[in-house]
């Protein structure tokens, strides 16, 4: 019942709005974007905490991940005109992670000698979103709407080195790779919110979104090796894939952004 009466709050401010101007405040400084002005915005709730643990004498640190639908994406509005504005948002994520741990060395004579294991773990995540948004209103607080498209892509791969070789003293089954499975996602949306100018060019926002969804995940593969003998041969094992294709709503806990405009 709550969430309906915030979607309906929102929807009756953008009608009841018939055009938006130039708020300035008691020094004549505009606070409301401007055509040609960019904005980036995050997700507030972290910083919000961190003054809420000063205030309470608490020492944790603010820790951001951008916003709470799309984790460590940036967003961004670039006005078209002062109440229109393209509306993106940003992920490029590339990372690399390897732990080497050491072992004996099988059939040394030297008890202390050892090699080294190492797994590496390589994973992407990418995110490229577009759309509009329009701002309806007076004053500080402003309803805005608009629709956009999202595309998400992530993969993930474990790969397994191992410093002892198999051979009729380590004859071993062990795991060389491992695939997840790559996911792509596809998300259109309409959105509705409101936007609150607290100071000049800086504001706080929460919205709602609503539209399809879908989410694939590719098959999976897990590569082994096994001494067969008298050499180490390889095989592999196709996992099975999956999608979810959804119409709902996309932000069922709410976010509260972070926007600066300059």
């Amino acid at each position: 019942m709550k969430k309906l009466t915030l979607i309906l709050s929102f929807i009756f401010i953008t009608l009841i709005a018939t055009a938006q101007e130039p708020f300035k405040n008691r020094e004549g400084l505009i606070i409301t974007p401007e055509k040609g002005e960019m904005s980036i915005g995050f997700d507030a709730v972290p910083f919000l905490k961190f003054v809420g643990n000063l205030i309470h004498s608490d020492n944790d640190a603010p820790n951001s991940n951008f916003t709470v639908e799309n984790p460590m994406t940036i967003t961004s509005n670039y006005m078209l005109k002062d109440n229109v504005a393209f509306r993106s948002k940003i992920r490029l994520g590339l990372g690399v992670v390897k732990t080497d741990t050491l072992v004996p060395r099988i059939g040394s004579t030297n008890p202390n000698e050892t090699v080294s294991n190492e797994t590496k773990v390589n994973t992407s995540n990418i995110t490229l979103g577009g759309g509009l948004q329009k701002w309806r209103g007076k004053g500080r607080v402003r309803g805005f709407y608009g629709g956009e498209i999202l595309f998400s892509i992530g993969t993930e791969k474990t790969t397994l080195t191992y410093g002892n070789p198999l051979s009729s003293e380590n004859q071993s089954t062990r795991t060389k790779s491992i695939k997840p499975g790559n996911t792509f996602g596809f998300h259109f949306k309409g959105f509705i919110g409101v936007e609150y100018f607290f100071a000049a060019k800086s504001s706080l926002s929460a919205e709602f979104g609503w539209g399809p969804q879908l989410q694939t995940r590719s098959r999976s593969k897990v590569e082994t090796e096994s001494w067969n003998g008298s050499s180490a041969a390889s095989e592999s094992q196709d996992g099975g894939k999956s999608s979810t294709f959804m119409f709902d709503n996309d932000n069922a806990g709410g976010s509260l952004n972070l926007n600066f405009y300059f």
